[in-house]
């Protein structure tokens, strides 16, 4: 049982070290802001559209925009690209491979922050509808008018877009903290996570390309788009669950064969 509690204490420890290359310094505050920045562009564009097409929710509109996804493919090799790679370069991964911890800490430690510091930077889209709401009390207060552009923001509208985004994270921090074991260069682990969420993204798009075949329910099923589509309309479907944890698993397991043959073989 301390064996058991020792272990957890020491995960906790690797976990809150990475934690504060996140938040103690301006690497992660800069990606922060500029989420926020573009977010807030992506709603300027739903608020047009919503004013002329009515039936889907702030968030359907919001995640199927094509500038989300411009920006939410690179979110992932900037918050992964450094967390081995880095480390690497500079020379304290040796040091902390010959510390008294585990690869599976270590992994487990930098997977949790990074996955941690990803889900924050979606909270700030639950200040959407606060936001929308104070500026109409603003307008009756400031014109004695009642404004009509109040956000339409129900449970349903959020609760199934975040749990899509987080089951995807699961996924995608594993592979990007691949990419970044993989080589000591953040540049070049930026750009393997990102050829391949690129890749990933158009392989769930290759019906619409080439349309309906034998293996096309495959690619269904492996679309990010539609399943962005279905969870934003309230639609929870068990097979996503199934497959981004069971690929997280995968990948995280690589990233210790990985790992592992770097430790021994120094």
């Amino acid at each position: 049982m301390r064996r058991r509690k020792n272990w957890f204490a020491t995960l906790c420890i690797l976990y809150l070290r990475e934690l504060k290359v996140y938040f103690g310094t301006p690497f992660g505050w800069v990606i922060l802001a500029c989420t926020m920045v573009l977010l807030g562009f992506c709603l300027q564009a739903v608020i047009q559209i919503m004013s002329k097409a009515t039936g889907e929710g702030v968030m359907y509109y919001l995640l199927s925009n094509i500038n989300f996804w411009f920006f939410f493919i690179f979110i992932f090799p900037l918050i992964t690209m450094r967390s081995l790679a880095e480390e690497e370069r500079q020379g304290t991964l040796e040091g902390l491979l010959t510390a008294p911890v585990t690869t599976t800490q270590i992994i487990l430690g930098k997977y949790l922050a990074a996955y941690t510091f990803y889900l924050v930077l979606w909270v700030p889209l639950l200040l959407y509808p606060w936001m929308s709401h104070l500026a109409n009390l603003y307008t009756e207060y400031r014109y004695g008018i009642t404004a009509s552009g109040e956000i339409p923001y129900l449970l349903a509208d959020w609760f199934g877009p975040y749990a899509i985004l987080s089951l995807m994270g699961t996924f995608f921090i594993a592979v990007g903290l691949l990419c970044s074991a993989m080589t000591r260069s953040q540049i070049i682990a930026g750009i393997l996570c990102t050829s391949f969420m690129i890749s990933f993204y158009f392989m769930g798009r290759v019906t619409e390309l080439w349309g309906e075949f034998p293996a096309a329910p495959v690619f269904h099923y492996l679309s990010c788009t539609e399943q962005v589509s279905s969870f934003s309309r309230g639609l929870l479907d068990t097979r996503p669950v199934v497959l981004y944890l069971t690929l997280a698993l995968f990948t995280l397991a690589l990233v210790k064969r990985v790992v592992d043959y770097r430790r021994w073989t120094r």
